[in-house]
């Protein structure tokens, strides 16, 4: 049974700091600027202090002070930017997934059909995403033959789950789905409980604070249809096939410093968005941007004019000026340098501090880029372009580490959820399947064809080795085929020498010829017959 109690508090009081965390790594992550200031404004019942307090001297929800104009807010885009980042960096080139050799081909083109696949590739670069903005993603294995007749990995947010941890590894997962009909007075849930063997499913009716009743799972269309059984401790329940727990949890960071503490959150990841140590500095990054287009918005040029050159349209229709006007009289309303009287135009153009502006933004994106882990080149903070791997590995070290750290999380989930997933659909494994990450620090194909040049010229690799090193995602018959061509467009036709025809026209050797074309020959040149010597 699910260890969540009808009429508890929603969401659950030790998983509250989580989804308030969540929250706002949501908000930063869209970026919106009416939600960010929605989200960090004081709330008229004042239900958040601690936020208000920490809003009150940040760009977003500061209080407006009476007769002062709202100031124009700008949103840099900077956590939506750095979780696309992570994403890109991790999954750009997605990883392969191999069956053990002894499976068998059969068994590898089911797996290739499976999840070496454009719509698994898609799901885990969004899952990937997800994972950045919001701190962690779950991974579960599903099965609808609705929609398809084989099992696949569903990725689920991590402020959609209530997670049972013993001993730092999953024990349950809970996931609940708001039903629609549901407002903040009457709000229907569905709780998917994911237990070793078996998905416990739960219909509760609630609030938006409380979780509210159980109720029959015919209460609702969204749970009418499921087909479940009911097990001997009263829970309506759908056995899964396998005696395994078909979910996983993947983390953005470990450890979180601000959970390390906390039992039920210490396994919980840190988000690139919503961090403690990020969010002041995304707040500076927006004030900084605002304050550029403030100084955009001043920039304009005045012109003062004396009163004198006004033209008055009369009454109540107050005093204007003819920009077109050229021919002005000279009235005087002020002294000029000779004593005359003149009227006066000043002209005022107020700087636009563009590279102070730019300088300071830096700083602080830069300090970002360093608590997240990324190297400024990959943000594009760099002119530099690196020529090889060596090269691309040292000015990218950072998020080449960050990446393979991140790999390593998501690789330990893939292996258990694509196993359990192509076991569920009937594919015969013994061992469980290998995840093939590609190097995350890449040569570009110039820098590839110049090192085969190098190698060309000091005749030091195989043709073979050359076009394995170009081509190096290709197969093995691939690299054969394109070896085979190679050296055969190379080959030159070389010339015979001893046959039947020889090189310059001459009599084929081992040929003699008759004894009267020899006399006839040696008459044609001149030469005396032996009988007339």
């Amino acid at each position: 049974m699910s260890s969540i109690r009808p009429g508890v508090a929603w969401p659950p009081k030790d998983m509250a700091p989580l989804f308030a965390r969540v929250a706002e790594c949501r908000v930063q992550w869209e970026g919106a600027p009416d939600r960010l200031e929605d989200f960090y404004a004081q709330h008229p019942n004042g239900s958040n202090p601690g936020r208000i307090r920490a809003a009150w001297n940040a760009l977003w929800g500061k209080p407006i002070q009476a007769g002062q104009d709202t100031p124009e807010r700008l949103h840099a885009p900077i956590p939506a930017d750095v979780a696309s980042l992570s994403a890109t960096a991790l999954f750009a080139k997605p990883p392969t997934i191999l069956a053990a050799a002894e499976a068998g081909e059969q068994v590898q083109r089911r797996i290739d059909d499976m999840f070496n696949a454009p719509r698994f590739h898609s799901d885990l670069y969004a899952a990937g995403e997800s994972a950045s903005a919001l701190g962690g993603v779950y991974g579960r294995v599903v099965r609808d033959r609705k929609v398809q007749d084989d099992p696949w990995i569903e990725w689920v947010d991590v402020d959609r789950a209530i997670p049972d941890w013993h001993r730092g590894r999953l024990r349950a997962v809970t996931f609940f789905t708001e039903l629609d009909g549901s407002d903040s007075q009457d709000v229907w849930r569905h709780l998917e409980r994911y237990e070793r063997g078996r998905v416990v499913h739960e219909l509760y009716r609630g609030t938006s604070g409380s979780l509210g009743r159980l109720m029959p799972l015919n209460e609702h269309p969204a749970t009418a249809g499921l087909d479940v059984s009911l097990a001997a401790d009263g829970a309506s329940f759908v056995d899964v096939g396998l005696d395994e727990l078909l979910v996983e949890y993947v983390p953005n960071k470990i450890p979180n410093p601000e959970w390390s503490a906390d039992p039920a959150l210490r396994n919980m990841g840190a988000s690139d968005c919503g961090a403690p140590d990020l969010v002041p500095l995304y707040h500076s990054i927006d004030s900084v941007w605002s304050s550029l287009m403030r100084d955009v918005r001043l920039g304009k040029t005045r012109v003062f004019a004396s009163a004198d050159v006004l033209q008055h349209g009369g009454a109540g229709t107050g005093l204007t000026f003819n920009e077109d006007q050229e021919i002005f009289t000279r009235v005087g309303t002020g002294i000029g340098k000779e004593g005359a009287a003149e009227s006066i135009f000043e002209f005022h153009q107020p700087e636009i501090r563009v590279l102070q502006h730019d300088q300071v933004g830096e700083m602080l994106l830069r300090e970002v880029l360093r608590k997240t882990g990324y190297s400024p080149m990959s943000f594009g903070l760099s002119d530099q372009v690196a020529q090889t791997a060596t090269e691309a590995s040292g000015k990218k070290e950072s998020t080449v580490t960050t990446t393979e750290g991140k790999a390593r999380h998501f690789g330990v989930a893939l292996q258990h959820l694509t196993t359990a997933c192509a076991r569920l659909a009937g594919v015969s494994l013994v061992d469980p399947l290998d995840i093939d990450w590609p190097p995350f620090a890449q040569e570009s194909g110039l820098a590839r064809a110049q090192t085969v040049q190098a190698w060309e010229t000091a005749r030091a690799a195989s043709t073979r080795t050359k076009v394995r090193y170009l081509h190096q995602d290709w197969t093995e018959e691939q690299v054969d085929e394109e070896v085979a061509l190679i050296e055969a467009a190379g080959a030159v036709e070389a010339p015979v020498f001893g046959g039947d025809a020889p090189p310059f026209g001459g009599q084929p050797a081992g040929d003699e010829q008759p004894e009267e074309e020899q006399e006839t020959e040696e008459e044609s040149d001149g030469a005396v017959p032996q009988e007339a010597r």
